[in-house]
């Protein structure tokens, strides 16, 4: 009878994934062949040889076409790079002789902070190409040297610096681009711009999502009047469409330079309108590039990482160390096209080397968000990206994973994403007669977009997570579109459907939509949205749900571009009701924000708010002020305070009390290679009742610091210490870089709490008691790890 029973268990686990698997492959198959499909379509609709290539549809228009029926502004500045036979040798010196032959450009204007005016400083730009790479060589000069920024950090963290940017949009359509940028030490930073992402305000040259690493070559060098900088980036590293032999390419291009110390200075080659909100719509052109290499990119990144693990136990009150835990993964990506990109992967490295920034979690009224950090699911992830009130695809929530794969890139008009990967973590249970023992959760994710035109597009996305007989599915589908030179629209429509391990199934929906004018001096937002009672999805984050929300804000800003930069006014106001049609917030704040000259800014604000809690009104209001300085490349900082009425969040007893919260952080920068950044966050709350006191204080005092010691070997160190729950954490990474694939890491991370704090089940009861009765700090674990990646590339 034994055997019978496990047989029929067996045979339900696996006719259920049966069903899972039949789903998820349905679902993947249909995005396969509609990627195939479209693939074939703009084969069939290509023209004869020696004709232009069909794959970036309406866009494709003769050499000699209006660049605005492109989709870019007129005017736009044009350069034609040229082939050259022999690449250049990179070693931070513009002598080779492709340089003398290449295309050369000079005129820049500046973005910020005197929009229009010549660039305060001479640039040079040097561009040619061949089969394999496209080539750049700058020389970036400095009336006074001593004002450039650079410091000997890790790749991807120059942010800081004084950078030389190049953006490259390939397929000519406002959707994306790639941006490679380097500073005056050949510190690398590369990352992906996506329609719509920030750029708005006083700077429209949005920042680049730098989860996005690919090899690229480069060599720099400081000179007498500033520094000289090469760089080779391949092919084979970005997507572009296809073209028939002799068919030549037309790239949006654009060139920026940035000089922090004279007022963050942003000088760029195709000059920019703060009348504009687009980034990717003020771009010039790269043309006449033909006959680029057709190899397919094909890599190979095996991981290696081993952790030896100790932890307090419990149950006894003693330390225990774990065995050393090795582990090996694999990655493999193949570029299927020029630009769609596969990737595969066997036992993956999820390990996660970067920490989680400090957040103040006591008497939170709902949970907090942490960003993905681990390396498979960062990549590639702004595909998968739909804004909105809730975070519909967060990745932090496949926990334990053993394999994982995804289909990225773009076919036609069409931009595509398929992610796949297992889930191990609801099923490591302890009791094995758990019908969740041993089983493993299944996720997908598809997501594709239609391009329409300028920065617009239709999209839609399904996910869906699948572990035993429960199951939580999402569908969506969503539209941008760029209505002016200054002002765009979008709305989101999801429906979900989740059903739990008991069989109870409910489904839920959000509607959103909103509309914004970002000019140079006026600026406003209106936006609306719902999110049903019974909305939820356990591949995304929700926040809060029964709520219809509508927000708007208004703002104006003025340019007297002297000692005062910009300055303008805020106000904005927002109403909540619940799906019972009770008002749950009122809020209405009015702010002001003053940029002055020398990187210095204010701002300060007043708000005045309503907020229902435990069926009572509380009514709030709260002052704060905010501001930086950043006039020098050894030190800044940054701070911001706030007081005023807060609430207890206590369902049995809430109250209105006075708070008060505090952020400083600062960079310290004593020479190139070593930088630190300190930070304080406090919170506050009195209970302002007659005989009240303090209900907490909570004070986390973090710093980073990195020290260079070669272009390749760093260290950085986290230490943090959190006064309300007497945590110290103590972190050491060091970090042996060859490239944006190679690197080998060693760290040691150890966390101790205040000992009278920890609490255990000593004697068996079920009851957790006090460990220890002694305030000195112990340690509750510590974990001391390797991990190596070496990527091989064909």
């Amino acid at each position: 009878m034994f055997p019978a029973s496990a047989g029929t268990q067996d045979m339900r686990t696996v006719n259920r994934w049966g069903g899972v698997r039949g789903a998820c492959t349905s679902v993947a198959t249909v995005c396969l062949m509609l990627v195939a499909g479209v693939g074939a379509a703009a084969a069939q609709q290509a023209p004869p040889s020696g004709g232009r290539s069909a794959d970036i549809g309406p866009q494709n228009t003769d050499d000699g076409a209006d660049l605005a029926g492109l989709g870019l502004l007129p005017g736009r500045p044009t350069v034609r790079p040229p082939r050259t036979g022999t690449p250049p040798d990179l070693d931070g010196r513009l002598d080779d002789d492709v340089w003398r032959s290449a295309a050369m450009l000079t005129e820049f204007t500046q973005e910020s902070p005197l929009e229009g005016a010549r660039a305060t400083e001479d640039t040079e730009v040097y561009i040619a190409y061949d089969d394999d790479n496209i080539y750049f060589g700058f020389y970036l000069h400095y009336s006074d040297p001593s004002i450039m920024r650079a410091n000997r950090v890790d790749r991807d963290t120059a942010w800081q610096d004084d950078l030389i940017t190049i953006y490259i949009d390939t397929f000519l359509d406002q959707q994306r681009s790639f941006e490679f940028d380097l500073n005056g030490y050949n510190v690398q930073g590369d990352g992906i711009v996506n329609a719509g992402r920030g750029g708005f305000g006083n700077n429209r040259i949005p920042p680049a999502d730098r989860s996005w690493d690919v090899l690229f070559y480069s060599a720099a060098a400081i000179v007498d009047d500033g520094y000289i900088a090469e760089m080779a980036v391949p092919f084979k590293s970005i997507r572009y469409p296809s073209r028939e032999r002799g068919a030549p390419h037309q790239w949006g291009f654009q060139i920026v330079r940035e000089i922090k110390g004279k007022n963050e200075e942003n000088a760029v080659w195709a000059p920019m309108s703060r009348d504009v909100a687009g980034f990717m719509r003020q771009m010039g052109v790269m043309e006449g590039m033909t006959d680029l290499s057709t190899s397919r990119n094909l890599e190979f990144l095996p991981t290696f990482t081993a952790i030896q693990f100790g932890s307090l136990d419990n149950s006894t009150g003693g330390y225990v160390n774990q065995d050393t835990d090795p582990e090996a993964g694999l990655n493999i990506k193949y570029g299927v096209t020029s630009n769609l990109t596969a990737d595969f992967t066997l036992n993956p490295d999820f390990s996660q080397i970067e920490s989680d920034r400090p957040q103040i979690e006591v008497n939170q009224r709902f949970p907090l968000f942490f960003s993905e950090l681990r390396p498979f699911f960062v990549e590639g992830a702004e595909i998968f990206s739909l804004p909105g009130p809730v975070t519909f695809v967060h990745t932090r929530t496949i926990v334990d994973p053993v394999w994982g794969s995804k289909l990225t890139g773009k076919a036609g008009r069409f931009a595509l994403g398929v992610l796949t990967a297992n889930d191990e973590a609801p099923g490591n249970v302890d009791d094995v007669t758990d019908p969740r023992y041993g089983e493993t959760a299944q996720n997908f994710i598809g997501r594709v977009k239609y391009d329409l035109y300028s920065e617009s597009h239709l999209g839609a996305i399904f996910t869906d997570r699948e572990f035993l007989d429960s199951s939580s599915m999402l569908g969506a589908v969503d539209g941008a579109f760029r209505l002016s030179r200054s002002m765009s629209t979008n709305f989101r429509l999801i429906g979900t459907r989740h059903r739990d391990l008991e069989g109870f199934e409910r489904e839920g929906h959000v509607y959103d939509a909103s509309i914004a004018d970002n000019g140079r001096n006026l600026s406003w937002f209106a936006a609306a949205f719902e999110i049903s009672p019974d909305f939820d999805t356990e591949v995304g984050f929700v926040r809060r749900v029964d709520q219809r929300r509508a927000v708007g804000n208004i703002s104006y800003r003025w340019w007297p571009e002297n000692w005062i930069i910009n300055w303008g006014p805020r106000v904005s106001y927002a109403r909540t009701y619940d799906f019972d049609d009770v008002l749950q917030d009122e809020n209405a704040g009015l702010g002001v924000n003053v940029g002055f000259a020398k990187n210095i800014r204010f701002s300060s604000n007043f708000s005045r708010d309503m907020e229902r809690f435990g069926g009572i009104d509380f009514f709030k209001t709260e002052y704060s002020i905010g501001g930086g300085v950043n006039t020098s490349r050894a030190f800044s900082i940054n701070a911001n305070y706030s007081q005023g009425d807060q609430i207890f969040f206590d369902f049995d007893n809430p109250f209105l009390g006075s708070g008060a919260r505090a952020r400083v952080s600062a960079t310290v920068r004593p020479f190139a290679r070593f930088s630190a950044d300190v930070g304080i966050s406090t919170s506050r709350l009195t209970d302002t009742r007659a005989g009240g006191g303090e209900v907490f204080n909570v004070e986390i005092y973090r710093t980073q610091s990195v020290l260079t010691f070669t272009d390749r070997l760093l260290m950085r160190n986290i230490t943090e210490y959190n006064t309300f729950t007497d945590e110290l954490d103590f972190n050491v990474l060091f970090t042996y870089r060859i490239n944006a694939g190679t690197v080998f890491y060693f760290g040691y991370d150890d966390h101790y709490r205040q000992a009278d704090q920890l609490e255990g089940d000593l004697d068996g009861d079920g009851i957790d008691e006090q460990l220890f009765f002694s305030d000195e700090l112990r340690r509750t674990n510590r974990a001391i790890f390797t991990k190596l990646r070496y990527l091989f590339r064909y």
